[in-house]
């Protein structure tokens, strides 16, 4: 994990003089001098890599832990709510959900089906997307994450993508890239269903057959690669099976073929020798070793591990891990079911919990731009994120994104840096890619009817960092608002009738988004 050592003020990409970030209010008895960038982002001592964003999640927790002691429904249960199980959300969406309290939110986010999600699927319609070529089916997905009324859908789509992974880079070249889609479309349909639906269905998926060399099996020569992944990656995990297990379940997994952009099982290519998986033994098939796996004492454990860690915190106890264990036996392996349970559980409304990991640059990425309402076509999202580290449809292998299971292994030097001219290409122009629309604070202003500097940062504060924000980075921010800005500018007018230089008040946000808060999920 690469860190910056931080001696130097960090450079800010395009971001003009005038913008920089805020000056300390000047003292009557001293001259007045430029507060540190570091001092403003709380970075002092702490570099800008990862390490130094997660220790400031001490503070946060404090936070936390007084909001929570107040009011258990506030906005920052909510709030935390829909950054895990979805990309988080501007303010209409989030009183919405705070609306329904804590439990009926959660309702609302795993009974997706009762919400219509038509709007989103008009407009992604309407950009007429080629979905045979990648950086189009990236787009799409990226678009759906930021437009979808069914976040945690998207969410679990995502997790899935990143633990039962293929990549386009190999589905048996252009000609077939479209079986991508086909697999995402497949993962989205049962994100929610019994585990043993799922393992069938990846298993059959022409991308995962071609992927993980399924398609090269025959009776007299079973290929292991996609039966090793099955138990060492998908289900049970290192430790809980041996060589004889990856050879016989690859003779039982044979009998697969794709053609096009579907596929079928010939009984005929099928190994039909008795064969000897994990304790059983027999004429076994794809449907006996699914079902064996599935059922397996290790899997619950080895399944919960990955949910506990990408939605709640790393490094789970077993007592932790046990409610979502407990819901997977009970409920005939359901994934609705655990998810609820692990929703619901007391752990992920801790302290321990809240913006404890970095956020991926997925979800650093489309939550910004699903939080300021962003309505151009989102030609560039798909460049942003991969520059970022993290490309969909493209995982780095088949154990899929580090970051999904460490968050700190998302960010460094260079991506921090990616991420502050994301949010300045953001505000400045936006994400078309053939037009630009610079994001408009003035109609923003007068719909919210906001007053004055102070109700400004109040306003982006309580949805993009739940409201906590220290008093005097409150102050800093207003004092950087309200300063005088050099040369010709476009002005903003607030509802008391005071104008600001544009400068001034969009590099205002640009700090918020920028801050070492918001990187955290």
């Amino acid at each position: 994990m690469e860190e910056t050592a931080c001696n130097e003020e960090p450079t800010w990409p395009h971001l003009a003089e005038e913008q920089q970030p805020p000056l300390a209010a000047p003292s009557p008895e001293a001259p007045s001098r430029r507060l540190s960038r570091r001092r403003l982002f709380g970075l002092a001592g702490g570099g800008l890599g990862a390490a130094g964003l997660l220790a400031g999640g001490i503070a946060l927790e404090q936070l936390w832990q007084r909001s929570q002691t107040s009011d258990p429904q506030a906005n920052q249960l909510i709030g935390h709510l829909l950054r895990r199980a979805g990309f988080g959300a501007g303010p209409q969406e989030l009183a919405l959900y705070r609306s329904l309290g804590f439990a009926g939110a959660v309702d609302r986010l795993l009974h997706y089906q009762q919400v219509a999600d038509d709007e989103m699927e008009q407009r992604l319609a309407a950009l007429n997307l080629d979905l045979d070529r990648p950086p189009d089916q990236q787009r799409w997905w990226l678009l759906r994450m930021a437009w979808t009324q069914r976040p945690l859908l998207e969410k679990m789509t995502l997790f899935w993508h990143g633990v039962l992974t293929s990549s386009f880079r190999k589905v048996g070249g252009p000609r077939f890239y479209r079986r991508m889609i086909i697999q995402n479309q497949f993962l989205r349909e049962h994100a929610f269903d019994s585990f043993d639906n799922i393992l069938l269905g990846i298993t059959s998926d022409p991308a995962m057959l071609f992927y993980l060399d399924l398609t090269k099996s025959t009776r007299s020569a079973p290929n292991e690669n996609y039966a090793r992944e099955l138990m060492e990656l998908f289900t049970i995990g290192l430790g809980h099976y041996s060589q004889r297990d990856v050879t016989e379940g690859a003779a039982a997994l044979s009998g697969w073929h794709v053609r096009g952009f579907s596929s079928y099982y010939n009984p005929a290519s099928h190994s039909d020798r008795i064969k000897h998986f994990l304790g059983h033994s027999g004429n076994l098939d794809y449907r006996d070793v699914i079902a064996i796996l599935a059922d397996h004492p290790a899997t619950p454990w080895f399944l919960a591990r990955k949910l506990f860690s990408f939605f709640v915190y790393e490094n789970p106890s077993q007592e932790d891990l046990q409610p979502l264990v407990t819901a997977y036996q009970q409920s005939k392996h359901n994934i609705g079911a655990v998810m609820r349970a692990l929703l619901l559980s007391p752990q992920f409304s801790s302290a321990r919990a809240y913006r404890s990991r970095l956020k991926s640059p997925v979800e650093f990425a489309v939550g910004a731009y699903r939080a300021l309402g962003l309505q151009d076509d989102g030609g560039l999202l798909p460049q942003y994120t991969t520059l970022m580290g993290q490309t969909v449809f493209d995982p780095p292998n088949v154990a899929g994104w580090p970051g999904d299971k460490v968050s700190a292994f998302w960010l460094n030097s260079g991506t921090w840096m990616t991420r502050l001219n994301y949010v300045d290409l953001l505000l400045r122009r936006g994400l078309g890619r053939r037009s630009t629309r610079p994001f408009d604070l003035q109609s923003l202003i007068e719909k919210n009817r906001l007053a004055s500097p102070e109700n400004f940062v109040d306003y982006f504060t309580a949805f993009l960092l739940d409201g906590q924000l220290a008093d005097e980075r409150r102050d800093q921010l207003v004092s950087y608002l309200t300063s005088p800005a050099t040369g010709p500018q476009e002005s903003v007018t607030f509802a008391n009738g005071k104008s600001y230089p544009l400068s001034r008040v969009r590099g205002t946000l640009y700090l918020l988004l920028a801050s070492p808060e918001y990187q955290l999920n």
